[in-house]
């Protein structure tokens, strides 16, 4: 069913640290005409976000992807960040491997979102371009190199437009005639927002090019959450970003550091912030890697992480994660995109049969869940038959485990206004989200469970994947997601089985 009411949904405060935002605090920067090289995703099925201005003056947008390894899907949509699995967006492609291309022609002049998601496995090394085909002495748009992002202790980068003079500012006006000339490098050492455009010869203007520019102090230590990520690092040949996260002993910690083009290194040390390059031989205070370092074992305590810069780097993320000795469950908050449809439901019907629905036309709020194991041990389900945890399902012809999830439509206050009826679930390995995880699924609905770094999707067009919500008037509300809402299976740790999201229904 193709949604008949739009629905915007933010992914903003109210979506706990925990939660993975792949474009926050910004999308990232594609610049039209310029590549962007070693597209990585740090969750194979992740759905990445990147902004590119159109100007006016454009007769035709070209977007293309290729090499690398790997399988990803490709959305454009305008003004509108494209939804996970490319919803709401006109413009999508989907072939086997990364060689993807999407062309819009005629397009309209202003902000377009650009969406890469992995497929079967996700994708590395990747590279992608922007065209843009202009009318016969447009302006072009500005350049910025390196692009928008995160930096330490200062960030220098050129503007640039071809056969233009360029003129700027960095106090949110937009650049006009009487705006200085840009010089051959702009040093930046706080937060700025970079307002750039071009001016040719034969008085013809560019359109505005837009980047902020994030600036730490050199030396400053960020802390992380279990599963936090950071998107959008970049820095100079021997810069330094430093985190910190807390771990209980006996756990296992995976610090990963990838994406984005140039080279850094990640190194992980305990109680100290590791020193720049390689431990020397016998030195165990810390481990170095390209992208990815494992601690088996954790000592309780602050462990540091430093993502040193062998060149000039940018579009890189970092994310840790603490797991447990024993499985741990929790709903991924990026995934569950919702929308609202009106669908008619015949008596007959296995949704009306299974109570999740009364027949009729019907309005609902429908979302996708994924729930992930993110501790260090499977969860495995115990034998359905005769449990009383477990119920069977004849239309879908095997079991459900009772009481998995639960989702509910709340107001801005946290009062319930509705509570989705789907509440049982086949539980088994769908997206392996943890490239460290096993390579193969384990666990099926003949014989269930999730496998440590895999997790269980359920798509927004499946049956019991939504909230009824009739007459419910427009405005904003939150929805609600907790997976072992009454803890009936055993995890390490059950602060992190809830999210919740702002969603706007228009």
């Amino acid at each position: 069913m193709k949604p008949v009411l739009p629905l915007l949904v933010g992914l903003l405060c109210s979506l706990p640290v925990l939660a993975h935002e792949e474009v926050t605090p910004f999308p990232k920067v594609v610049q039209g005409g310029v590549p962007m090289a070693g597209l990585t995703t740090t969750d194979p099925h992740g759905l990445t976000v990147y902004r590119l201005v159109v100007p006016e003056g454009t007769t035709r947008l070209t977007v293309t992807t290729n090499g690398g390894t790997g399988n990803l899907q490709l959305f454009v949509r305008r003004a509108v960040h494209p939804g996970y699995n490319g919803a709401g967006a006109p413009y999508s492609s989907r072939f086997p491997g990364t060689r993807q291309r999407l062309v819009v022609e005629a397009p309209e002049p202003g902000i377009w979102y650009i969406g890469t998601q992995g497929a079967n496995g996700g994708y590395n090394g990747v590279r992608i371009l922007a065209a843009l085909k202009q009318e016969k002495g447009a302006a072009p748009a500005v350049t910025m190199n390196p692009p928008p992002g995160i930096y330490t202790g200062s960030a220098t980068f050129t503007l640039k437009a071809k056969g233009s003079t360029v003129r700027y500012t960095t106090d949110g006006s937009e650049p006009d005639a009487t705006s200085p000339v840009v010089p051959a490098s702009l040093t930046l050492t706080a937060d700025t927002t970079v307002k750039a455009r071009a001016f040719t010869s034969k008085g013809a203007v560019g359109p505005v090019t837009e980047g902020f520019y994030q600036v730490h102090p050199a030396g400053d230590v960020r802390d992380l959450d279990s599963l936090g990520t950071v998107h959008h690092l970049a820095s100079a040949k021997g810069g330094r970003h430093i985190f910190r996260i807390s771990v209980p002993a006996n756990q296992k910690l995976v610090v990963v550091a990838e994406g984005g083009k140039g080279k850094s290194t990640v190194s992980v040390g305990h109680g100290t912030i590791p020193p720049v390059g390689k431990p020397a031989k016998g030195d165990t205070s810390f481990v170095r890697s390209n992208n990815r370092v494992v601690i088996p074992e954790t000592t309780a305590g602050d462990y540091y992480i430093a993502v040193d810069a062998a060149s000039i780097y940018s579009g890189r993320t970092v994310m840790a994660y603490v797991a447990g000795d024993g499985a741990d469950l929790m709903p991924w908050g990026i995934v569950l995109q919702p929308y609202v449809s009106t669908e008619t439901f015949d008596p007959v019907s296995c949704e009306v049969q299974e109570g999740m629905i009364d027949a009729g036309e019907r309005r609902l709020l429908r979302y996708t869940t994924e729930i992930r194991n993110v501790g260090g041990q499977d969860m495995v389900m115990p034998d359905p038959e005769g449990n009383p945890f477990f119920e069977f399902q004849e239309c879908h012809n095997h079991y459900h485990f009772k009481g998995f999830a639960s989702s509910r439509l709340l107001d801005m206050e946290g009062n319930e206004l509705r509570v989705g009826r789907k509440v049982s679930f086949c539980l088994l390995d769908t997206n392996r989200w943890d490239r460290g995880a096993n390579v193969r699924k384990k666990f099926t609905c003949s014989s269930q469970g999730i496998q440590a770094g895999w997790g269980d999707v359920y798509d927004s067009g499946l049956p019991g994947q939504w909230i009824e919500i009739d007459t419910l008037p427009a405005g904003t509300y939150q929805l609600e997601v907790t997976v072992n809402p009454d803890h009936i299976l055993p995890e390490t740790n059950y602060d992190n089985n809830r999210v919740v999201i702002p969603v706007t229904i228009n």
